[in-house]
Order: structure tokens, then C-alpha cells, then sequence
């Protein structure tokens, strides 16, 4: 009873976003939408998945669906395929359900397209499906292979090498393979900004309709991008040839603040500086390229979409020359010429050098500070013993750390915690805990123990500060994570990469690799870090006017200890306050309210004067209020948001 009642369970689940049948073309594209849904059902859950070869069948398959002038041929062809592979019965050896269905649906089986003898070997063949301790096709990476890092171990199940992109059945047999490894082990596919089920319907005529191996590679890296994951890079000769024009860049790193795309750092382009606004590059206006862009560049945030879009759009071939239209400080318009002379590694490199004489050192105002891209697993004794008596450390995160969590957290704090809770796919391992294999299936874990175990009773009493951008991604997020958890945190900086969780790849013939990110992952309140990012609990943004004259303003926003002022009561992260420090006339405060409330913000000198005040009608939801910053001097100021019966209060500086 148990297992007929799991698998009603399964027959009947819809978990994510799906499009009807009805919006399923009756046509060979239609035809070909429903063959790569029942291939990859079969190839993932039939009992004889360990002995056949999946993409020979489903070439042949293929190849007799296009030729098929009806429905009765299709189902025909699908009846020759279902009798190839066989049909299932009842199990000897089954494990009970893993702990979450975050992916597996098959209502689709009931398409009015299929013939009732399809539909009945569809019905017995679902009826027979158990969780099994399959691990032929898909399994975890026991790491024994030290050149293969995928998290998913994807090398029992290849695709053919021989596989020619000139023929219209190999292109629909590629796309199908790597469609439904998404559809049953990307953990987020859930979150895509179009159902991967409609991305399907739509890229099935563009692949049938590439006429070059060019034409594929750049469809399919338009195609990859709809898994809106900042973990999804794809990469090929062919693409960084043929689509990205080369690997060379010039010295200019780009940012994006408010609309424009504002130069960050440079080197050796004499006339362009810090702060100046890119308005075209070669002769095309920046908000051109961005729009054609954007869908060739797979991204969970806006904040990942334009930090890999403005590095992407520079890539040329070696010492190559472009023009570029840009505006200096006052706006005016004017135009140089640069090159590019450094390998895209070495660029990334140098764009994110933080140029510092140290790993950490303790600021002017007896701050601690670490650059977590810096500092190594063997150098966190001596840190921690150089900055455990200041009262505050800030960690820098805007880069990539090199695994320094596991270290620090022993330090920080008194025992280990749970910081996150995360999903991982439910593939077999058959010791303690014992998980299953059930492509779509998820088990919850979280991570109390993933640093190990500790007793710390000297754990570091001081505030952690942690800086986070753009830039911050994956490990990085994890360690902001962690790191917030500490009593006395806070975070400063703007939003994040949106990616967290171990990475799987594949190898896919014609030299494409592609990745996605394998677990699900969360806060242990179950925030959603997945196209969210870490959670910001004073969001500060670099200005054109703060890069102009070489300020750091996230670092900035950290060093209150400047102004000696005692800390103010963590404020509620409901409540977000941008630019800070303020350069402009006006300051944005971005309130989240669970009712409707009156939103009043108040500015006052560090003495307790009021200098400006304004209130405002709240809604339920977010609402963005702006407050008009009076002629002050330079300095240390005290902002108080009043909504509801609640306050949160923030030091500002005013620049």
C-alpha cells in the first residue's frame, strides 16, 4: 500500500510551472517536443536503463518521427522505440522515497496525441517505477578520477563523439540529452523566468533549423541560457572564435551603476578614467549591445547578467583595436581607440587585483581587514592572531575565496550552526544514510556538520563585517552566509551572484561544456539564495563620483569605527538604504512591509538634531521612498526609518 500510494503520488505530481498540451504543436515539431519527454522518462527509469545504448535509440527514433506524415506514424515509431527498450514490472529490490519531488512530473502522459496502446505502456510502465540503487547512468562523484570535478557524474552516460552536426536527427539528439539532465537534476529549474518546458517547444525549430556547426554552438548557448543560473557557463573554440570574436582584452574593467555602464579600472587607454560613462563601443550604443546580449548570457541576478555581459562584449583577438564613445565627468562626450592585450585569465586577473601590500592589516582605526581572494587556508593562524582583539574585522568577499571557511568558522564561532539547508539530487549511495536513485527526486540535508565539529568557547566576540558584490558567487556566497550568522554581522555591499551549490558539468561532443549548478540552496530560514544572491543588510553601491577619486564606498560604509560612534541595534533587513556613503541630492530607502503603514525617514547629526524628515503612505509589499538630502557637511550622519511599530536606524555618510 505504501508504494501504490508513493506512486499515485508520483503519477499525479505538477511541481513546477508546465505548459498545456494544447500548447504543443499537432505537427513534427509537436511530435518531436513529446519523443524527447518519453525518451528521457525511459532513459532515466526504465529497469533495463544499465544495458542499452540511449542515444543510438533515440537517433533512430528521431529519424523515424521526422519522416512520419501523421500522429498514427508517430505513435507507431514510439511503439518500435517502447519495444526496444521493454516495459517495466514489478521490482525485486526497492528504497523508500527520497524527502522532496522538486522536478518529477508526468502528467504529460495523458497527451490526447498518444494512441492507446502507447498510453498503455506509458501506465505500466509509471505503475512500476520505485526508487532503485541504480548507479549505471548518473551518479555522485566518489572524486577517485582527480581530473573530473563534476559534482553529478555524468561519465557513464556520453553521448556519442561521432556525433555529426550536419544531420538534423544527431542536432535534435544532442538538444534532447542535455534537456532532460536539466529537467530532472538542475534543483532550480523551478525558478527559470520561462518553463523549461516551453524553452523546448521553442528551440526544437531553431536546432532542426541550423544549417552550420556555428549555427549550433551559438543556438545553443542561447538555448542554455534560458536556465537563468550563474553557474551556467558554456563554453567552446567555436563560440569564443566564431561568436565572441576572440579570448584578448583591453585593461578596462566595467561596472553597471544605476543604468550605465561606468568604467571601474584602467589601464594603459590614456583619456578614459575611473567613473566615465561607456555610451557606445564600436559605433553600437551600449543599451543595443546589452539587449542583444542578454540572451546569450546565462545569469541567476541582474548583478551576474551585466558583470559577465560587460567583460564578454571587450573579447577580441589579440592586440586587436575598437573604438569606444564615452562620457568624462562633466558629460562631455568624447572618443578613444584601445586594444586588447592580455588573454581573457589574465584580464580577470587583473581586473579583480585588489593592488593591497597585505593579506590583512589592521586600518587606521584599529579595524581588522581581510581580502578573502588573498588569504590562504595556511595563513589563517597568524590572521586570526594579528585581528582577534580588534573590534571588528571585515571580511572583503568580492572576489573568490580559496576554501578559508572551514578554517575560520572554528574561530567565529563557539560551536558549530546550521546556516543553510540545501537539496540535493536523489542519486544511489548505498552506505549510511542510504539515498536512492529517483532522477527529479531531492533529498533535504542541512549543513550543522559540513565544517566539522568544534568547541570554542574564546569564539570572537567582536562585529564581522563581510563585503559582498557582483563578483561574490558560489563558495563565496556560502562563506557571506556562514558568516552572517555570527551575532554581531552585518553586510554591506549589493547583490550577489545568485549561485550557490556544487557544480556539474558536461562534455558534449563538438567541444561544448556546459555547467549548472546541482544543489538547492537556502538560508536556514529558507531564504532563497538561488537569483536572489546573500542577504544585504546595508546595501551600498559604488558611485561614478566615489570611483573618480579612488573611494571605496562599500569598504567605507563598514569603517564606522571612524567617527568612534558606539554600534547601533542591527536594523531589520526588511529595510534597505542606498547610495550610502551619499554623493547625490537624493537618498533611496527601500521598505518590505507585511501591512499597509505610514513610513516616515528622519536625518539627524550625530549631536541628535533633526536635519530633514519626510513620511510617506506604505503599501503592502516593497515600496521605495527617496528623501531629499538637505546642504550638510561632509560627515557621519544617523538615519531612522519608522514603519509600523517598528525602527531601524543607520549610520549614513555623506560625501
Amino acid at each position: 500500500m505504501k508504494n501504490f500510494l508513493l506512486f499515485i503520488a508520483l503519477f499525479t505530481a505538477t511541481i513546477v510551472q508546465q505548459i498545456s498540451m494544447a500548447q504543443i504543436p499537432d505537427d513534427t515539431d509537436g511530435r518531436l517536443y513529446r519523443l524527447c519527454k518519453t525518451w528521457g522518462y525511459f532513459k532515466y527509469f526504465s529497469q533495463q536503463k544499465c544495458t542499452l545504448k540511449w542515444d543510438t535509440l533515440l537517433i533512430t527514433t528521431v529519424e523515424d518521427v521526422l519522416t512520419a506524415t501523421s500522429n498514427t506514424e508517430f505513435n507507431e515509431a514510439l511503439m518500435a522505440m517502447f519495444n526496444k527498450v521493454g516495459n517495466n514490472t514489478t521490482p525485486l529490490i526497492t528504497g523508500p522515497e527520497p524527502d522532496t519531488n522538486l522536478n518529477f512530473d508526468n502528467s504529460w502522459i495523458d497527451d490526447p496525441v498518444f494512441s492507446q496502446p502507447v498510453r498503455d505502456f506509458l501506465d505500466t510502465f509509471t505503475v512500476h517505477i520505485y526508487p532503485d540503487t541504480s548507479a549505471c547512468l548518473v551518479k555522485y562523484n566518489d572524486y577517485s578520477f582527480g581530473g573530473y570535478f563534476s559534482f553529478i557524474d555524468f561519465r557513464d552516460d556520453p553521448l556519442s563523439s561521432s556525433l555529426d552536426l550536419n544531420l538534423e536527427s544527431h542536432r535534435l539528439t544532442y538538444m534532447f540529452y542535455h534537456w532532460n539532465v536539466i529537467n530532472y537534476f538542475f534543483p532550480n529549474r523551478y525558478l527559470m523566468d520561462i518553463p523549461w518546458d516551453s524553452t523546448l517547444v521553442d528551440f526544437i525549430p531553431q536546432f532542426r533549423a541550423d544549417s552550420t556547426t556555428t549555427d549550433f554552438h551559438i543556438t545553443f548557448l542561447k538555448y542554455v541560457t534560458r536556465i537563468n543560473d550563474s553557474h551556467g557557463f558554456t563554453n567552446s573554440s567555436v563560440l569564443t572564435n566564431n561568436f565572441w570574436g576572440g579570448n584578448y582584452m583591453p585593461r578596462l574593467y566595467l561596472i553597471r551603476i544605476d543604468t550605465n555602464c561606468v568604467v571601474a579600472k584602467v589601464q594603459d587607454i590614456p583619456g578614459v578614467t575611473p567613473g566615465d560613462v561607456l555610451v557606445e563601443l564600436k559605433g553600437i550604443p551600449i543599451g543595443e549591445i546589452e539587449d542583444s546580449l542578454t540572451e546569450y548570457i546565462p545569469a541567476s541576478t541582474p548583478a551576474a547578467l551585466y558583470r559577465d555581459m560587460y567583460g564578454a562584449m571587450l573579447r577580441g583577438t589579440y592586440n586587436s583595436s575598437f573604438s569606444m564613445s564615452l562620457l568624462d565627468s562633466n558629460d562631455n562626450p568624447y572618443t578613444v581607440t584601445a586594444t586588447r592585450p592580455i588573454i581573457y585569465s589574465s584580464w580577470y586577473n587583473w581586473a579583480q587585483d585588489p593592488n593591497l601590500s597585505s593579506v590583512w592589516f589592521i586600518t587606521d582605526c584599529d579595524y581588522g581587514y581581510v581580502n578573502m581572494g588573498l588569504l590562504q587556508p595556511s595563513q589563517v593562524p597568524a590572521m586570526y592572531n594579528a585581528l582577534k582583539d580588534a573590534p571588528a574585522i571585515i571580511f572583503d568577499i568580492r572576489n573568490y575565496p580559496n576554501g578559508t571557511l572551514w578554517d575560520l568558522g572554528p574561530l567565529l564561532f563557539p560551536e558549530p550552526i546550521t546556516s543553510a539547508i540545501y537539496h540535493y539530487p536523489a542519486l544511489a549511495y548505498l552506505l549510511p544514510p542510504y539515498h536512492y536513485y529517483m532522477p527529479g527526486w531531492f533529498y533535504i540535508q542541512n549543513d550543522h556538520f559540513n565544517l566539522g565539529t568544534w568547541s570554542n568557547p574564546n569564539a570572537y566576540s567582536g562585529n564581522v563585517y563581510i563585503l559582498v558584490n557582483q563578483e561574490t558567487q558560489s563558495q563565496a556566497e556560502y562563506t557571506c552566509q556562514y558568516f552572517s550568522h555570527h551575532p554581531k554581522s552585518r553586510v554591506f555591499g549589493t547583490q550577489t551572484a545568485g549561485a550557490d551549490g556544487d557544480v556539474s558539468y558536461l562534455t558534449l561532443p563538438s567541444g561544448i561544456t556546459t555547467y549548472f549548478t546541482s544543489l538547492g540552496w537556502y538560508y536556514s530560514d529558507y531564504y532563497q539564495q538561488q537569483r536572489n544572491g546573500v542577504k544585504i543588510d546595508t546595501l551600498v553601491s559604488p558611485t561614478r563620483e566615489g570611483l573618480r577619486h579612488g573611494k571605496d564606498e562599500i569598504l567605507l560604509a563598514a569603517l564606522d569605527c571612524l567617527t568612534g560612534l558606539p554600534d547601533l541595534k542591527d536594523s531589520d533587513y526588511l529595510v534597505q538604504v542606498y547610495p550610502n556613503p551619499v554623493t547625490g541630492q537624493v537618498l533611496h530607502v527601500l521598505v518590505e512591509l507585511a501591512d499597509r503603514s505610514a513610513i516616515t525617514v528622519s536625518l539627524y547629526s550625530m549631536t541628535g538634531d533633526a536635519l530633514s524628515e519626510k513620511t510617506f503612505h506604505g503599501f503592502t509589499g516593497k515600496n521605495q521612498v527617496s528623501l531629499e538630502v538637505p546642504d550638510v557637511a561632509a560627515g557621519l550622519y544617523l538615519l531612522k526609518v519608522h514603519y509600523g511599530n517598528k525602527v531601524s536606524s543607520f549610520k549614513l555618510i555623506i560625501d
